[in-house]
Formats: C-alpha cells, structure tokens, sequence
C-alpha cells in the first residue's frame, strides 16, 4: 500500500538517531487508543502504530465504536473513572464537555517541553481554540475540518453556457458564485439536462438532508453568510450576552427557506443523502455544486470511480448581500456578499483520559500521530478522514500530487481550505457542554422542514424553544460562560 511505502521512506530519511535515543522508553507499555472505526480516523493509528512500537517498545491497542456510541462510551468511562482507554480521538465539539468536567489532562507542559510536536505550525485557529478549554491546552489537532464550496468548472466556465446564463437571468454568470441567491439561479439553469455531453442527465446541485447524515452542518453552511457579520460574535448560535437562542432568527429563517427551495435542482433522491452519499454522487460526475468537508475533492481528484478528475473548482462559502444584523435587530444591505468560513465539525482531536496509567506514553504517541512530516502523510493518504490543519501541509504540493491531485487542483483546492480557515470572519462551530444535544434538536426539525411538515419559520421557533430548555438544564450561567470562552469573550 502507499502509505507504507511513504511511512518506510520517512523513517529511512529520518535517519536512526532520534529512533535510538526513544528505543524502548516505553517498553512493556499498552496504551489502549479510542475512535470510529476504520478506515476513517482510525487508519492513521493503524499507519504509525507499528513503527512507534518498534521505536519505543510500547504496544497501541485499537477499539472502535460506531458513530452512535462513541459519546455514550468515552462519557461512560470518563465519569465512573474507569480508565478504558488512555486516547479517545473524538470530534472537536466534544472537548468541552469533558475539558469542563475534568476528564482530560491538560497538555500545556507536555507541548511545551516537546519540539517534536512543532506546535507554532498548527494553523491558529485550532491552535488557540479548537483544542484549548479555559486558557489550557487538553488535545491535539489530528484533523481539520471546515466546509468549503465545489463547482463543475466544465459547466460553469462554458462560454456557451455563460452566454446562455446572462440572457435568461441578466448577469454574468459568476465563477465562483459569491451568494447564495446566484447559487440558486446556477443551479436552476443547469438542471435537468445533459451539460456535460456523456448522454447522463446532469442536475444543479447535491448536499445531505438526510437525517442524521450531517445536514446540520450544511445547514449553518448556508446560515452563516446571512447572520455572522464581522465584529459581531454569536450570530450562528446564541445571543453571548444572554444566551438566549438566535437559531430563529430572520437570518436563520430565510437560509432555511434556501436550504429547503435548493432541493428543487437537486440530485433525485436528495433528501435521503448523508454526506457519504453526496461526495461519491459528486464525483460521478451528475452534479454541477455541492458543499462539503475536503472529502468531495479528494474522491473527486483521487477517486477511481470519479468522472471529474481535473473539472472541479475549489470556493470559500457563498454569502449573501443582505444580513441580519444583531445589533439593529434589522437587515442590511451590503456593497459586497458577506461571506464568511465555517468550521464545521471543528475536526478530530486526541485527548487523554486523566485516570490514564500511561500519560507519557499516550501523549508521545499523540504527538507521533500530529507531528508534521507524519501529519502531512495522513492527509495526502485515503481514507484517513484527516484533513489539512498544519501550515506545512499547505506549503508542499508533492505530497498532494503524489496522492493523486493535478498540480492546478491541488493549488486550488488547498487555497480554498486555506481560504476558509484563514477567513477574517471564520465561524467556530458550537463548542459548549451540551453541543450534541442542541445539534440533534436542530436536525430532527431540519428533517420535518424537508419532508414538507413543517414551515421553516414553525421550525425553528421549535429549536430555539428546546435550546432554552437545555440551556436551562445544563444552567443559563454556566452555560453562557462556556460559550463566551467559545468565542475568545471574556467571561460575564
């Protein structure tokens, strides 16, 4: 397999050196290590785990949970101190729980007395925020996750296509659009007929509204270029002065009526799609948008099955020229889209359980898994799940281009990433105690809207109301602390 050959190289390029002095520090060590099953997240565990063993004399243990059960069993173990397992890798958003209750150890000093770890080349945000909790340190970024915006170059580049586009809507035919409002006159005017000329009938776009298949997150997607404002904090989630839930807001409202109008210029079947199910439609070659993780580029680039090796563009997330404005309580008008990225997810990270009897040996290991070189194999590998979050992953095409990417898509992909989490109006996803819970309120009715059982006004009026209740459970003041620390706030 690649990555074993490209782990074997690095190892020999490493040299013996740093491998001698680190032989059998941890001899006779376990350390039992916690995540989704393979290949996602779990395979670059899989990838660095034999030659760490060797260097070290340590031995990782691998268990794996379905999606479902992750939280419930690492909370399991945290709370009655059961020690089961030294590294859970868990999404982002989960950090808070645990950091807040006291079930992980702070890593501040062991990131400091490790080089190794080159911790000034993790991109900002994850650094300052992703990963720390009350101004310390309780994971390492192993993943970074944002959403970006994909487009059929092929399509939307076509100077036929383009002529066509202006006399039917009255402007340029923008590449790459910059709101949501051209989003769906591009997707209107490619849909249902042959653009690409295979004798396959194309479609405007493909996003998940399945759920429990990850529509949430494109859902905010969508919301964030309509309510996040520059200089005005919170405007996805909750007011951060009273925690009171902006989730209905018109902003929010109208990027549902988007959310639910898109569908008409969808891929068939649409509404029963996770976001599995979007990137391999996408990169079959049917659809001329979509949004996503970085997943769509790579099975689009790199993917055996794909039909659109070389004709995707790479986008920031649309925006739109009016936006709810917080501060006024009213829309305004913009001279320029707002747009803004999305950290949706907030990527994986590696925590260690504080009754862990191997802390030394599960951080080294941790750091292993995240230092460059290693990091930037498990990005420019299939199927890891693992997407750029370090500088140096952004400043190499060869390892890209040896993945598989063309050398014009890998700059373009990598920009937009880059583009995204380096937005001067980049978004967090919702990072407090009790972030899952408010999310699943959130898809149940997004599913309901779909279905074309609810309005999205009735909707959302629906989440906002069971946000206060588990704002009222998990209590108003700790709850609107947690979320100003969130957004870098000071505390009320």
């Amino acid at each position: 397999m690649r990555w074993k050959l490209v782990v074997g190289c690095f190892l020999a390029v490493l040299g013996t050196a740093w491998g001698v002095a680190q032989t059998g520090r941890f001899a006779g060590v376990t350390i039992t290590v916690f995540t989704q099953p393979p290949p996602y997240i779990a395979k670059p565990v899989m990838m660095f785990a034999p030659d760490w063993e060797r260097i070290t004399g340590a031995k990782v243990r691998l268990i794996t949970a379905p999606w479902g059960e992750l939280y419930p069993k690492m909370y399991s173990s945290f709370a009655l101190g059961q020690g089961l397992f030294d590294i859970v890798i868990m999404p982002a958003a989960w950090l808070p729980d645990f950091a807040e209750a006291g079930f992980l150890v702070p890593l501040d000093d062991l990131i400091a007395k490790d080089p190794a770890i080159e911790w000034n080349d993790i991109i900002p945000v994850y650094r300052e925020r992703i990963v720390s909790w009350g101004g310390k340190v309780y994971a390492v970024p192993m993943d970074g996750d944002s959403h970006i915006f994909y487009y059929r170059k092929d399509a939307l580049e076509n100077p036929e296509y383009q002529a066509r586009f202006k006399a039917k809507y009255g402007y340029d035919l923008p590449v790459p659009p910059r709101t949501w409002k051209q989003v769906r006159d591009i997707a209107e005017f490619f849909h249902g007929w042959d653009w690409d000329g295979d004798g396959v009938m194309n479609y405007g776009v493909v996003e998940p509204r399945r759920y429990a298949g990850q529509a949430d997150w494109c859902f905010f997607s969508r919301a964030v270029g309509y309510v996040a404002l520059p200089g005005q904090p919170g405007g996805l989630f909750f007011d951060p002065v009273t925690m009171k839930p902006r989730i209905n807001s018109p902003g929010h409202i109208k990027a549902l009526e988007d959310y639910v109008e898109i569908m008409k210029f969808g891929v068939p079947g649409m509404i029963n799609m996770d976001s599995g199910e979007v990137r391999s439609v996408f990169a079959s070659g049917v659809a001329a948008m979509a949004i996503d993780w970085g997943d769509i580029g790579v099975i689009s680039e790199v993917g055996k099955e794909s039909k659109v090796k070389g004709k995707v563009g790479y986008a920031v997330l649309p925006g739109s020229m009016e936006v709810w404005n917080f501060a006024q309580n009213q829309w305004v008008t913009l001279k320029e889209p707002n747009q803004a990225g999305y950290l949706a997810f907030g990527g994986w990270v590696a925590a260690i359980d504080r009754n862990s009897k191997n802390i030394a040996a599960a951080y080294d290991f941790i750091s292993y898994l995240s230092r460059p070189a290693n990091s930037y194999i498990s990005v420019t590998t299939s199927e890891t799940g693992f997407n750029p979050y370090r500088k140096s992953h952004f400043e190499t095409l060869a390892g890209w281009i040896g993945f598989g990417f063309g050398r014009d898509a890998a700059a373009a992909y990598l920009k937009a990433i880059n583009d995204t989490i380096g937005h001067p109006n980049v978004q967090p996803d919702l990072r407090i105690p009790g972030a899952a819970k408010y999310f699943e309120a959130l898809d149940a009715q997004l599913a309901l809207v779909v279905a074309g059982q609810k309005t999205p006004k009735a909707a959302l009026d629906e989440v906002a109301r069971i946000w206060e209740q588990i704002t009222e459970e998990y209590g108003r003041a700790a709850q609107l602390k947690a979320y100003r620390l969130s957004l870098g706030l000071p505390s009320p």
